[in-house]
C-alpha cells in the first residue's frame, strides 16, 4: 500500500511538472502542486511517511549532489565579494522584518524571531533546479545566485542553531546540513574522472524518482484544517517573504554594480524558501521554540513562496 502511494505520487509529480512545463512554467510548480492535491491540502490521499522522508533526504542529496558537481567553483570564486552582499542584505532583510510584522500581530518574542530565521533561508535545491532547467548554472548569475543562496543557509543553520541550544536546549542534526555537505561533496567529485558517469546516472535516478517525491513531499506538509481563521495572516506571511527576499537579494545585487536585468534575475532567484526554511521549522519544534500551530502556518507561507519563486524565475532567468 505504501509503494503504491510513493507510486502514485511520483507519476503525478511527473505528469503535473510537465504540464507546468507546457503552460510557460517552471517544472517545480507543478510538482509541488501534486503534493499539495494528493496531501491533506486536498485528496487527501498520500501522507508524509517516514520512508516518504527518507526518499526526500536521498532527493535532496542527489539533487545537491549534482549541483556541485554541475557548479564552477571558479567561477563562483570570482563573485564572491557580490554574492557575500547580496547574502548579507538577503538575511538581514528578513531577519529585521518578520520580527516586527510578528510582534505586531501578537506572536511572542521568541516566535517573532524565530520567523526571523526561518525566512531568511533560501532554497538552495528548487533555485538550481530552476537554473538548470533554464541552462544557466554554469554562468556568472548562476554562480552568483548559488554562492548567495549557500552563504544564506549557513547564515541560517548558524542562527537556528544559537536558537535551538541557548533557547530551545536543542542541538543540530545532520540532517540540517545535509544540503550543504553533499554540494561540497560534488564539488569535490567534479575532479574526479568518473564525475561525468556518476552525475548521468544520479540525474536520471534523480528526475524519475527522487526528485519528483522530494518536490511533492514539500507539497504533502501543506493542510489546511483549522487555518481558515488565519487565511490574512498567512497572506501577509508569504507576501513578507517574496518581497523581503528580493528587495534585499536586489539591493544587494545593484550595490554590488549588476545591471538591473540581472539584479532583477538574482533577486527572484534568492526568494524560494522551500526545503531549508522546513527544516529549520521543524529544528524549531523539535527544539520547543515553536508550537505546532505556529508551525503551519510558517509552512503555508514557505510553500506558497516555494511555489511563486520559480514562476517569478523563469521569465526573469529566460531575459539575461
Amino acid at each position: 500500500m505504501v509503494y503504491g502511494l510513493i507510486l502514485l505520487l511520483v507519476v503525478v509529480t511527473l505528469i503535473l511538472g510537465k504540464i507546468s512545463i507546457k503552460l510557460g512554467m517552471s517544472e517545480v510548480v507543478g510538482q509541488l502542486l501534486s503534493g499539495i492535491i494528493l496531501g491533506a491540502g486536498l485528496l487527501n490521499i498520500v501522507h508524509p511517511t517516514n520512508l516518504i522522508h527518507l526518499i526526500s533526504e536521498v532527493g535532496i542529496f542527489i539533487l545537491m549532489l549534482n549541483s556541485g558537481m554541475e557548479s564552477d567553483i571558479k567561477e563562483m570564486r570570482k563573485h564572491i565579494k557580490a554574492s557575500t552582499i547580496i547574502a548579507i542584505l538577503g538575511v538581514v532583510l528578513p531577519m529585521v522584518a518578520f520580527p516586527i510584522v510578528f510582534a505586531l500581530s501578537g506572536y511572542s518574542l521568541i516566535s517573532s524571531l524565530f520567523a526571523g530565521v526561518v525566512f531568511s533561508a533560501t532554497s538552495i535545491s528548487i533555485t538550481l533546479s530552476v537554473l538548470a532547467e533554464q541552462k544557466k548554472l554554469g554562468t556568472p548569475m548562476g554562480a552568483i545566485i548559488l554562492s548567495a543562496a549557500v552563504l544564506d543557509d549557513i547564515i541560517a543553520l548558524v542562527a537556528v542553531t544559537l536558537f535551538s541550544i541557548f533557547i530551545g536546549g536543542g542541538t543540530l542534526g545532520i540532517t540540517s546540513i545535509l544540503p550543504l555537505i553533499a554540494f561540497i561533496l560534488g564539488i569535490l567529485l567534479r575532479k574526479i574522472p568518473a564525475s561525468d558517469i556518476l552525475s548521468k546516472v544520479s540525474s536520471q535516478l534523480g528526475r524519475w524518482f527522487f526528485y519528483p517525491v522530494f518536490f511533492g513531499a514539500i507539497g504533502l506538509e501543506v493542510s489546511i484544517q483549522g487555518l481558515g481563521n488565519k487565511v490574512i495572516p498567512i497572506i501577509l506571511f508569504s507576501v513578507l517573504a517574496v518581497i523581503t527576499k528580493f528587495a534585499g537579494s536586489f539591493i544587494g545585487a545593484r550595490l554590488s554594480g549588476l545591471n538591473y536585468r540581472v539584479a532583477n534575475a538574482i533577486a527572484a532567484g534568492m526568494v524560494s524558501r522551500g526545503e531549508m526554511a522546513l527544516i529549520i521549522t521543524q529544528i524549531g519544534i523539535a527544539a520547543n521554540i515553536i508550537n505546532e500551530d505556529i508551525s503551519g502556518e510558517f509552512i503555508i507561507a514557505i510553500i506558497i513562496s516555494t511555489i511563486v519563486a520559480p514562476i517569478m524565475m523563469k521569465p526573469l532567468f529566460s531575459r539575461t
